[in-house]
């Protein structure tokens, strides 16, 4: 199973479980549908990734392997993993995968 399908599911299952929850303002107190807190809930987080990955994939990285440089997709650079600016990409040129540092 693909990584990007497991993290979907894991997001999704937790709020596919919930019936209703209560909401209360000042001294009323309503029934709220799951899906109403839900579905802007996953917009809000989507949107955010999105954004995170077009300013993120604007900026270059060198592969440590061949010195290739590169701008990754803006949602490979969304979803890639991270230590400080060094981020794991595939390579375009030689193809390795591993931490690629950013150019200053």
């Amino acid at each position: 199973m693909k990584k990007s399908t497991m993290l979907l599911t894991a997001a999704l299952l937790p709020a596919l479980s919930l019936t209703s929850c209560e909401a209360h303002i000042g001294s009323r107190q309503y029934e709220v549908a799951w899906y109403v807190i839900a579905i802007p809930t996953v917009l809000i987080i989507v949107s955010a990734m999105a954004v995170a990955g077009i300013v993120l994939s604007k900026n270059t990285y060198v592969c440590p392997e061949c010195g290739h440089r590169f701008h990754p997709k803006w949602w490979q650079a969304a979803v890639s993993l991270h230590v400080n600016s060094d981020r794991v990409f595939k390579c375009p040129k030689c193809g390795r995968k591993g931490f690629c540092r950013k150019e200053d």
